[in-house]
């Protein structure tokens, strides 16, 4: 996943790079945000290069998430910030959604995984999400976290989980290689030097080392 995309240029050369997800943050306080009417934009740029967009979402509830979704065309909510992940059992069920779980550099899980989250709600079971996104404390900051220490709860998803958190094109096959994951996730390891910006020599080499790196 290429996330942080602020723009449909560049979610079109990620998706040309050969990118499976397209994120962009729906948070209207963050310094990378999209409008709806850009959002749409994002999300049809993937859309018609067979990529999957994703809106990440800090607070916002379950009404208001499925809403901008379903608005901006974006089949997948990524549940960032304490609030989003309280709305998982609301969600649209056809939304597919990326439930972050942050962890401290030493990678020790400072999040509840979405079960005991559920059970804590009174809803236990009631929604399970696609996926599991592993991210530092500061998702998007660039914070890289120890990657053979992470401990990753087993059964929190249907289809795998995502890293993040200090990645680059520099270090992503040495991460992916040492934790293992289904997909890895980046931001501003792949930015230019304004920060919103992506660099495209950074994200095509990103995406090359990504799905270079082949497990055992």
């Amino acid at each position: 996943q290429i996330c942080g995309i602020t723009n449909p240029d560049d979610a079109r050369h990620a998706v040309n790079s050969g990118a499976d997800f397209i994120g962009m943050i729906m948070w209207q306080k963050a310094k990378r945000a999209v409008s709806a009417d850009t959002a749409r934009s994002i999300a049809a740029v993937a859309r018609e290069g067979g990529a999957r967009a994703v809106g990440v979402f800090v607070d916002e509830d379950a009404a208001t998430i499925s809403a901008r979704c379903r608005d901006a065309g974006i089949p997948v909510a990524q549940l960032h910030g304490d609030g989003a992940r309280a709305a998982l059992p609301g969600l649209d069920p056809s939304l597919e959604v990326v439930y972050v779980l942050n962890c401290a550099p030493d990678g020790t899980p400072l999040t509840q995984p979405p079960s005991e989250l559920l059970r804590q709600m009174g809803k236990p079971g009631a929604r399970q999400p696609e996926w599991v996104l592993v991210d530092s404390a500061q998702g998007g900051s660039g914070q890289a976290l120890d990657w053979r220490n992470l401990r990753v709860p087993a059964g929190e998803a249907t289809r795998g989980w995502l890293l993040a958190g200090g990645l680059s094109p520099d270090n992503v096959a040495i991460a992916a290689g040492l934790a293992k994951p289904t997909a890895v996730d980046v931001s501003s390891g792949v930015c230019g030097p304004d920060g919103l910006k992506k660099d495209p020599a950074k994200v095509s080499s990103f995406i090359s080392a990504a799905k270079g790196v082949k497990y055992c």
